[in-house]
């Protein structure tokens, strides 16, 4: 519903815009891709239209539009969430999420080219530690940003809050479906059967073949890394303990078509409905120090053992506390099918 509303605006505009930024359809091209010579298409495209007057009244009026659409869509339901500093030990295996003490190189958050340069390897590096994997090929980054109600970077970068801000409904990025898309895609040289990431790109180039993975269990580690100057207190991020979820409240949902014409495919995610069995943990003032990863998609979990994780309001936020910055990496990694 918002993508249509949204759409026919971003065409009417796109001819004041830089070319490639907007597809003759109305969408903004490379949301979710980041690889090499693609930038932030979204920043871009947020800072144009923030240029054009005549635009930005029509971006406030879908913007109000979707937001009472959200009003009318139910209420949402308050969960504690606990400081997992408290908890003796979690690991991948068990709650399916840990918290690593990792000081990055990076200088500059806001420099795509040292993510992808620097961020990228260390990450790699840091999560094939962790599993023991043979070989971890990373996703292209994905950076987040809360924006105030008012003011801020305006009203189209709320708008995109799915692809720029923090998520705040459960939902896990995978299903057990995603290791065939990601068999297909490499058995097609290249050829999306489902969004990658850009993980993919990153096999194809190292020469990793269908068949190799088909012989490796694959593993997707999430990590997360706020990237404020001070310790995050706006909108952290929440995890569930995957030994609280019974898979009666998992509802797998298809975000985008399956192939598709886009230079991404569609993806399976699991959502949730509330069920009070799940119980929720967060990392109280966490700093770019530290890195939160948990365990996406496993080929050798059928059926699938996901955790959940979202972004939640605080009710004891600071008024004057910063808004969250973020960064997001996926890892595949390959292991030995034991």
């Amino acid at each position: 519903m918002a993508a249509a509303a949204l759409e026919p605006v971003l065409l009417r505009w796109r001819h004041r815009c830089p070319e490639g930024l907007i597809d003759e359809t109305g969408k903004i091209r490379n949301v979710f891709r980041r690889a090499s010579g693609v930038g932030d298409t979204v920043g871009q495209l947020i800072e144009e239209l923030n240029r054009i007057p005549e635009a930005v009244p029509e971006l406030e009026a879908v913007l109000d539009a979707r937001l009472k659409l959200e009003e009318r869509a139910g209420e949402k339901v308050e969960v504690p969430v606990n400081d997992a500093r408290l908890l003796a030990t979690t690991s991948l295996n068990s709650n399916g999420f840990q918290l690593l003490r990792h000081r990055s190189r990076v200088t500059d958050w806001d420099d795509d080219d040292q993510l992808r340069s620097v961020y990228s390897d260390e990450t790699c590096g840091v999560v094939k530690e962790i599993t023991g994997a043979t070989h971890a090929f990373c996703s292209n980054h994905l950076r987040r940003q809360s924006e105030p109600r008012v003011g801020g970077n305006g009203s189209l970068a709320r708008l995109m809050s799915v692809s720029r801000g923090p998520l705040n409904y459960p939902h896990n990025d995978f299903t057990e479906s995603y290791g065939e898309g990601i068999l297909n895609t490499v058995g097609s040289g290249g050829v999306p059967h489902t969004q990658t990431f850009g993980l993919t790109d990153a096999m194809l180039e190292a020469g990793v073949s269908e068949q190799e993975l088909r012989d490796s269990r694959m593993l997707i580690v999430n990590t997360w890394r706020p990237v404020n100057k001070e310790p995050v207190q706006r909108f952290p991020l929440a995890i569930a303990d995957r030994k609280t979820i019974p898979r009666t409240s998992l509802r797998s949902t298809l975000i985008g078509n399956v192939p598709s014409g886009q230079p991404r495919g569609g993806i399976e995610i699991y959502n949730a409905s509330y069920d009070p069995q799940h119980k929720w943990y967060y990392y109280p003032a966490m700093t770019r120090d530290e890195v939160l990863i948990w365990k996406g998609y496993d080929s050798a979990e059928v059926p699938a053992r996901p955790n959940l994780h979202a972004a939640f309001d605080d009710p004891g936020t600071p008024v004057d506390a910063a808004e969250r910055k973020s960064i997001e990496v996926r890892v595949l990694c390959l292991l030995p099918i034991t």
